[in-house]
Order: structure tokens, then sequence, then C-alpha cells
């Protein structure tokens, strides 16, 4: 499994086409958790959805549930539906752009992360993502029990998805400009091929 999908990113990262495509699942996602976000105050109390809340703590969860309508359990229930998607294409996305990136500016290391199923590190926050979602709907269903258990185990979910897209977001913009400034150093004629 993990050499199709370190694979299948790679096939992604030499193809225009799937790139487009996965960018535009990235997006079209993003978008719609966005749109939900915007209309879930109203409805809650003046809450976003958790998944939206960097801050959040378990403690937060239980009293931001006592807000929520009947319609803020229904867009809570479409929203972690669509952030099942999210993730993956978002981490297709940079998992894709970081093999594009290495294969032509480092392309010892693009080798070695393709021999060792480097490029499947980058789906680590879509896990992350799925637990937190897994476990929020778990509280969410059980309520108005107090799952403290599954509430903690989300929190510490978020906090590894976090420090995992902060990590590929930051090498990915490091790569970019290293990449960049390789490029331009060859079209300058300072490097040689």
């Amino acid at each position: 499994m993990m050499n199709f999908l370190n694979q299948l990113i790679i096939r992604i990262s030499k193809s225009g086409w799937l790139y487009v495509i996965v960018f535009a699942g990235f997006f079209a996602t993003l978008q719609a958790l966005l749109r939900i976000g915007d209309r879930f105050p109203e409805r809650a109390a003046g809450a976003v959805p958790f998944d939206l809340q960097n801050q959040l703590t378990a403690e937060q969860i239980f009293t931001q549930l006592t807000g929520y309508t009947d319609e803020a359990f229904r867009l809570y229930y479409v929203f972690t539906s669509i952030d099942y998607f999210f993730p993956l294409f978002a981490g297709f996305f940079l998992g894709a752009t970081a093999a594009f990136l290495l294969r032509h500016s480092l392309p010892r290391w693009y080798s070695i992360a393709e021999q060792k199923n480097l490029f499947v590190l980058f789906l680590l926050a879509t896990l992350f993502d799925w637990l937190e979602n897994i476990t929020l709907l778990s509280v969410i269903v059980g309520y108005p029990n107090e799952f403290s258990t599954m509430a903690m185990l989300a929190v510490f979910a978020k906090m590894g998805k976090l420090g995992f897209v902060f990590l590929f977001q930051t090498f990915i913009l490091v790569l970019l400009l290293f990449s960049t400034g390789k490029w331009l150093a060859l079209k300058a004629g300072l490097l040689k091929s």
C-alpha cells in the first residue's frame, strides 16, 4: 500500500492534468468547508466547526455543543463528510509538489524519496485529520453524554494534524525557494546543469 500511494503521488507530480485535478479537488473541498464554516456560527451560538478552531480544548467541545441547534448538527455532519476528502487532496497536492520540486532541483534526494516511499509521509496530516474527524463525530453523536477521552483524543489528533501541516508547508516553501533560486542561477549561467 505504501508503494502504491508513493507511486500515485509521483504519477500526480508527473502529469499536469492529474496535478490540476488534485488541486481542483483540494480547492473545491476547501471552499465548501469554508462556506459551511461561514454559515455555522448563527446555528451554533457563535461557534465555528471544531475543525476550524486551532486552539480548541476538550472542555470547549462540550461547552460549545450546548449551543448547537439541530441545524448545526446537520451542518456539522455535512462538514465532516467533506472533510474526509479535503485532507486527502491536500496530502496528494503537497506530496506531488514536493516530488516535482525534488525531481527538478535535487534529483539525488528525489531518487532516495522514491525508493524509500518517503512521499507517503505527506499523508500523515491526512491520517491525523481523519482521526480528528472520527473522534469529533463520536463525541457529537454521543452528546449529551460526554466522552471526554474521545474529546481529548480529538484535540491530540488536531495538534498532530496542525504540526504536520506546518512542517510540510514549511518544507515545500523552502524547497520552492531553493528550486526557484537554482532555476534562476541556471538561466543566468551561474550554474551548469
